[in-house]
Formats: structure tokens, C-alpha cells, sequence
């Protein structure tokens, strides 16, 4: 499968189980593994004690399975004998996802140290997001994340929330400001760490994020938190800035679109293994 830079970055059992998983999907469900990540690198830099691997990947079947009449599921639950959650997305189905403004998938090829995959394929998925889907669609995205969480304000401050939904509205408020920075323009990186780095914010909420993650990478958050003051301003501030999106002019969904996709689609359908 040829899986690029992953021995050694994560030397734990858990990794190689889970290389070896993969490998064995491929082999069993007649598919080809285009990349596989773990979630936690969004956030974390290493990992707890009591780390539980979250991973996504991308696949592709042969060709002749997309022209059956009845094609199997388009999402792929995998179980593993080891602690961990794997669900997968066929391509296709990547693609729709992302022409309609779900920018997901481009948070999963941006993962460092992938468990499997084609060691071009992050770089082309990325290539065409910028070229024919709309960043507004994608900033609308992480928008409405955050507005569904809306309940959890009282007008003035966050309340409790466990770790992971709170780096969730971190990540997507940074991401919202980043897109209004770079005039909506361009792929945002991937890790929180990274998003802040390229994005103008005070050196306090700076801190505060560096705080948060750093606790929680020595397993000292283990139930819930109360966001700091800087970054439940961040929250709020780009909850109030955002149904300003709505009034921005969005990139239309053209045959021309639609033929690129066509024509990735068959490219990693048929592009050989590395």
C-alpha cells in the first residue's frame, strides 16, 4: 500500500495494528485506500495515556463496482481489534460532499502521519478543492457548527463542555476568521495549532489555546471544561459575524464543475498504487 511517512512518527502498537487493518481491508473489501488519518492530530501533538485513535479515510473501488446497478454503501464501518473508531468515504462520495460545501475531507488528507493511502493523493484532493469549490460554502460549513451550539451560551460566557466539542468551535471560529482575513480565498490549514499560527489573533487567546491543548496532551482534562475568557470571546465574536456569510456571492455549480469531478474521479480510479 505504500503509506507515506509513517513509521516512526507514532511508534505505539495501536499504529501498526491499525496500518496492518488497512492493509487487510484492502485485501478483503476489493478496495484501494487513497489516504487514512487520525483525527486527534487536529488538535494534539502526542497523545494521553488513555489516547483512543479516531480515524477517517478516503477509498475507491474498481470501476466495474460504480457501474452496477446496486452498489454497495458509500460509507465503510470498520471494526478493528484494537481502540478505535474507522469510517471511511468512497471518493465519490468525497467529492459531492465537497462541491456542496462539506470541507471535511480536506481536514482528513492534511493529517500528519497517515496510516495508509497514495502519497499524491492529498496534494491533488486539495488542488482541485481550490479549483472548483466555493470557500464560502466551505466557511458557512464550520458557521453552522458553531450555530448549533448556540444553546450552550447564556449571552455572556460558554458553559462546561467536554474537550473535544470545545476544540471543534475553536478550530471552526479560527477557521471563520481566517477565511475573512484571506478574503475567502484559499484551503485553511488543518491542525488548530496551525489555523492560529496563520491567523491574526491576540497573543492571550494564543495562550489560551496553547494551554488548553498542552493539558490536555499530559491527561489533565479527562471530563469537562470551562472555556478561557479570550477564547469564549472568540467563539461569540465569530457566532455574531457570521450570518454576514449569507450575503456573500457564492461560486456556481457549472458542467464544467461537474466534468472535473468526472474527470479526478477517474484518475484515482485507475492511477496505479505507490
Amino acid at each position: 500500500m505504500g503509506a507515506p511517512s509513517q513509521v516512526g512518527s507514532e511508534s505505539s502498537s495501536v499504529f501498526f495494528e491499525l496500518e496492518k487493518n488497512f492493509r487487510d481491508l484492502e485485501n478483503e473489501r476489493n478496495l484501494r485506500v487513497l489516504h487514512a488519518g487520525d483525527l486527534s492530530h487536529l488538535y494534539l501533538n502526542k497523545k494521553s495515556e488513555d489516547y483512543y485513535a479516531n480515524c477517517r479515510f478516503i477509498y475507491i473501488r474498481s470501476i466495474e463496482h460504480y457501474l452496477s446497478l446496486f452498489p454497495a454503501e458509500d460509507t465503510l464501518e470498520v471494526d478493528v481489534n484494537t481502540p478505535a473508531n474507522v469510517s471511511g468515504w468512497d471518493l465519490k462520495k468525497t467529492l459531492i460532499a465537497l462541491l456542496k460545501g462539506n470541507p471535511e475531507p480536506l481536514d482528513w488528507v492534511q493529517l500528519k502521519d497517515p496510516y495508509a493511502g497514495h502519497i499524491e493523493f492529498p496534494k491533488s484532493l486539495v488542488s482541485f478543492a481550490l479549483e472548483y469549490c466555493d470557500p464560502v460554502r466551505f466557511a458557512l460549513y464550520h458557521y453552522n457548527r458553531l450555530e448549533r451550539q448556540k444553546h450552550r451560551f447564556d449571552g455572556v460566557s460558554l458553559t462546561e463542555i467536554v474537550p473535544e466539542r470545545l476544540y471543534d468551535l475553536i478550530r471552526s471560529s479560527l477557521v471563520l476568521r481566517w477565511y475573512n482575513q484571506n478574503r475567502y480565498q484559499g484551503v485553511p490549514p488543518s491542525r488548530l495549532m496551525e489555523i492560529a499560527e496563520a491567523t491574526f489573533i491576540r497573543p492571550v487567546l494564543r495562550g489560551e489555546i496553547e494551554e488548553l491543548v498542552e493539558r490536555s496532551e499530559a491527561g489533565m482534562i479527562k471530563d469537562v471544561v470551562r472555556p478561557a475568557g479570550a477564547i469564549n470571546d472568540l467563539i461569540l465574536s465569530e457566532l455574531e459575524a457570521g450570518p454576514a456569510l449569507l450575503a456573500r456571492r457564492r461560486r456556481a455549480f457549472t458542467q464544467e464543475t461537474a466534468s472535473q469531478a468526472d474527470r479526478f474521479f477517474l484518475k484515482w480510479a485507475v492511477v496505479p498504487k505507490n
